[in-house]
């Protein structure tokens, strides 16, 4: 398991265009969808990477950007990672 800035991650995916926009994916819906954008999909365990090496305009939320928004972390906010439970990491 892992949390982004003190908020737990609860999907094992993330969406990402290979620039600054990530995504954390919930469902195989979010996926699909994601998927028809043109998003890559990648394990979580590789999102701190994936964050590391993205433009300075970087951001983490979750996928629906609907009612159910969750910011991560905001646009050029810095991001602090922290794994709980190295087994639960996909």
């Amino acid at each position: 398991m892992i949390k982004i800035n003190g908020k737990t991650i609860t999907g094992d995916r993330f969406a990402f265009d290979g620039c600054h926009k990530i995504y954390i994916i919930d469902t195989p819906e979010e996926e699909t969808q994601a998927l028809k954008y043109g998003y890559n999909i990648y394990p979580i365990k590789e999102i701190e990477e994936a964050y590391n090496d993205s433009c300075s305009l970087k951001f983490i939320s979750n996928w629906p950007l609907d009612d159910n928004f969750v910011s991560y972390a905001n646009q050029c906010e810095e991001a602090t990672f922290e794994v709980i439970d190295d087994e639960e990491v996909a």
